[in-house]
């Protein structure tokens, strides 16, 4: 359905509010596979591309996802005028919406980043520093220019264009905005020219005090501008606009006031507990976070005006709220963080979130970084990220933040602890956990429908370190047991050399025992895939059916 905003609210068109849940994928990357993919071997090809893409979303499907966001790098697909060029990134990008919307997965898209890669050599974006994307009117002219072309580009999958297309929800303009300082304006002819004329038309002094002026203006006729473009083309999809990292309103407030005061319909933020804590740049600081408790972090993300607690101000009251990144730092392991990070999303008003970002199987064995979650190689911490997205969907949109102490919380069949690794659901007649039920401080269920689990719990014996799914219904249990993911080298660091990191085992056999209440257990030993046994109850030794 198509969305829109009301008094700072997403709805749908039936009237019903939007809560989406997913992650950053992007399969239509150059980025992608130079950063992830070249360094083993893998050939750059489409067939590659989408056969990656098409396991993704199977993916997404088992972790309950339904948004996907991608910023786009024009440096793709676009020449020095900003004009499109027909490349195989360009084509990925309509198989990926196209795919999407044949799994039922919404699309958020943002126009305009670039990371360290060009595949057109003399594409506009990369000439100019990201500074320069808001404040010099070339780059201005070109980034429209291009986004006029592309909105109207008729998708040769689906023969819709992407502004007709509504699995593509919002669109987002820029991934992280930078704004230009005094200081940098004055080393910058371009801009000096401007901001004296500005001055002059103003009867204003050219000093840093009337500069924040300037610049606040200078901000909000560049989102207007775009929101004018995108809806006199027809597209009539919500505009949102980037508010980076906590703090970043720090020393803004001018940039700020014109986010708040512009045609934008919504607000987007990024969280990554984590990332005060190493060096800068963060990639050639690695360090393992997986000891550090950031759940004070997250309540000082609510209570503080300066991190995230200006998303409550009512200067914000009619800009819906979106988190465009979040994840752990360095932590390949915890599993306790994310369902507090989804409470405080929805403390704060968002109603999509998409993490950053999906790890294909095709590569997420041989990778090393900052941000990794996989189903195979994390699976401790990809049920702490399911169990998020129960948790976002659960929670109402807006409510006070608070947490038990600072080292656990239970809320509505939530359980979650820093002490104990370890976060618990019941939700839907389905039990999420993600490790052993030790600890386990809510009421347990005598048959849940389903389990996603890693670890034992009184319902399952399984040393395994994969993750297992059961479906249950009268008649049957089916369990589909994920291979064992065992770490070969320390996943927190970074690693490029194309060697496995963590070893995916899916030939050794699983011992796996299942015992309900009242019914005869059943037991297996096998390797990782899908069984089906019948419900047998204990009393009459017949199957129920």
């Amino acid at each position: 359905m198509k969305m829109s905003v009301h008094e700072g609210v997403l709805h749908y068109e039936d009237g019903s509010e939007v809560v989406l849940w997913g992650n950053n994928f992007q399969p239509n990357l150059y980025w992608e596979y130079k950063f992830r993919m070249e360094h083993m071997g893998l050939p750059m090809t489409a067939q590659v591309m989408k056969e990656m893409c098409d396991d993704g979303f199977q993916d997404l499907q088992k972790m309950d996802c339904d948004v996907i966001r991608c910023h786009l790098t024009p440096a793709d697909f676009t020449d020095a005028d900003g004009n499109l060029v027909d490349t195989m990134w360009l084509d990925m990008l309509g198989y990926l919406v196209h795919k999407a919307r044949e799994n039922g997965v919404y699309v958020y898209i943002t126009f305009l980043n670039q990371m360290e890669y060009v595949f057109v050599e003399d594409s506009f974006v990369p000439k100019y520093s990201r500074e320069e994307w808001i404040f010099d009117p070339d780059c201005v002219a070109k980034t429209q220019h291009m986004i006029r072309q592309l909105i109207n580009w008729t998708n040769p999958y689906n023969g819709r264009k992407l502004k007709d297309d509504d699995a593509i929800c919002v669109w987002g303009l820029i991934n992280e905005p930078e704004y230009s300082t005094y200081a940098q304006m004055r080393e910058h002819p371009v801009q000096q020219t401007q901001f004296q004329a500005w001055v002059d038309a103003n009867d204003a002094v050219y000093n840093e005090v009337h500069y924040t002026q300037y610049r606040q203006g200078v901000v909000k006729n560049y989102i207007d501008a775009m929101c004018d473009l995108l809806h006199g083309e027809g597209a009539e999809q919500p505009v949102v606009w980037n508010c980076n990292w906590p703090r970043m309103i720090d020393g803004r407030r001018d940039v700020f006031q014109a986010i708040a005061d512009s045609k934008a319909d919504a607000v987007a933020f990024c969280l990554y507990p984590g990332q005060d804590d190493v060096g800068e740049p963060f990639i050639e600081h690695p360090a393992d976070m997986s000891g550090h408790n950031y759940l004070p972090f997250l309540k000082k993300c609510f209570d503080e005006e300066l991190w995230l607690g200006w998303l409550r101000d009512p200067l914000f009251a009619k800009k819906a709220k979106m988190v465009y990144e979040f994840e752990t730092m360095y932590n390949e392991k915890s599993s306790y963080l994310h369902p507090a990070m989804a409470k405080l999303f929805r403390a704060l008003g968002v109603q999509m979130a998409t993490m950053w970002t999906h790890c294909f199987n095709i590569y997420s064995a041989h990778m090393g970084c900052s941000h990794n979650l996989n189903l195979k190689t994390t699976p401790k911490k990809a049920v702490g990220y399911i169990i998020a997205g129960q948790v976002f969907r659960e929670l109402p949109r807006g409510f006070e933040f608070s947490i038990l102490s600072d080292y656990e919380d239970r809320f509505n069949g939530v359980a979650l602890s820093f002490e104990h690794d370890l976060s618990m659901a019941y939700l839907n007649d389905c039990f999420y956990y993600s490790g052993d039920l030790s600890w386990c401080p809510i009421d347990l269920p005598e048959v849940p429908k389903k389990i996603i689990g890693y670890g034992s719990s009184p319902w399952v014996a399984c040393n395994s370190k994969g993750l297992y799914f059961i479906h249950v219904d009268d008649h049957a249990v089916q369990i589909e047991l994920y291979p064992q993911a065992r770490p070969v080298r320390d996943a927190w660091q970074w690693h490029a050399d194309g060697g496995l990191v963590t070893e995916v085992d899916v030939e050794t056999a699983i011992p796996f025992r299942l015992k309900f209440p009242g019914y005869q257990p059943i037991e297996l030993t096998d390797i990782p895939g899908t069984y089906s046994f019948p419900l047998i109850r204990k009393t009459d030794g017949i199957s129920v059916n």
